[in-house]
């Protein structure tokens, strides 16, 4: 589909005409130097690459000259170890992205609760409809997972190579330990948020404006307590563009395979693919209800 995609020329329609004056904000997670390299390459030739300050400043302005015709935005979720190695490229491309981190796993040899070894995808998508507690007694019955827990290797990056990539980056929190924030109670909900946003700013000495759901997943609880916690704004994993129109505490995204292939990411670029795919996941959900 991705071939088809790009040689009918759909993607460069999109990108010229339908979405010129809209902004994309792209959402990575543990992306691959040698594959963000061919990514970035193609958006430096094609789009103007924008910070989210930017974006998010213009819309609270609604002053449209601030955002120049095929804006871009990159976002990448988590604070992975490996997202030091993405450092030279942002330096050579002079960009400013917007790592959402998870505050009380940066910096410590604890793991994220999604990427335990023994637990496949259908169970990850499982785990995610449990309330919090419950989620969390059945990884510590199955796994022996905590979320305090020491292990031997670190998933997450460290205070140095963060302050390494401070010039480069735009740290901003993606809660304590990357709960389902509709699934916790208004007490977990307010520490992750808020705490995170403490944690962020000790740790950096920097002051956060800019939050990140996890999973995507909100209600109007969480937009309350973000709005209300001082941030400026909240990226959802809503797929599609932005405009000055867009609620600050709601925008979109489009996501990018951590491994996509150069076909592949043009295609995504126009949002096809992962719609498809969301649109067969629901069926498929619907079929087993």
């Amino acid at each position: 589909m991705a071939t088809l995609i790009c040689l009918s020329g759909i993607h460069i329609l999109i990108r010229e005409f339908l979405c010129r004056n809209r902004v994309a904000i792209l959402m990575y997670h543990d992306t691959k130097p040698t594959v963000f390299a061919k990514h970035i390459a193609y958006l430096s030739r094609h789009y103007t690459i924008i910070s989210l300050d930017t974006l998010v400043a213009a819309i609270h302005q609604k002053d449209s000259s601030q955002i120049p015709a095929k804006s871009v935005v990159i976002t990448i979720d988590d604070g992975h170890a490996g997202n030091i190695e993405l450092l030279p490229l942002f330096k050579q491309y002079r960009i400013r992205p917007t790592l959402f981190v998870c505050t009380q796993i940066i910096n410590t040899h604890r793991h994220f609760w999604f990427k335990i070894d023994r637990q496949s995808k259908a169970e990850r998508e499982k785990l995610k409809r449990l309330p919090n507690a419950e989620r969390l007694a059945h990884l510590k019955q199955t796994t022996d997972f905590e979320p305090k827990k020491v292990y031997p290797d670190r998933q997450a990056l460290n205070i140095v190579e963060m302050k390494e990539m401070a010039t480069d980056v735009d740290f901003q929190p993606h809660t304590q330990f990357h709960p389902i924030l509709p699934h916790c109670t208004e007490t977990e909900c307010r520490q992750e948020i808020i705490g995170s946003k403490v944690d962020l700013e000790r740790l950096l000495e920097i002051e956060c404006a800019h939050f990140s759901y996890p999973n995507g997943d909100y209600t109007e609880r969480e937009i309350e307590i973000v709005k209300t916690g001082g941030f400026r704004s909240a990226r959802t994993t809503v797929i599609g563009w932005n405009t000055l129109e867009t609620a600050p505490y709601q925008l979109k995204t489009i996501p990018v395979a951590d491994d996509a292939g150069f076909a592949l990411f043009r295609a995504q670029l126009t949002t096809i693919p992962q719609r498809l795919n969301k649109w067969v996941n629901s069926l498929l959900n619907i079929n087993v209800l």
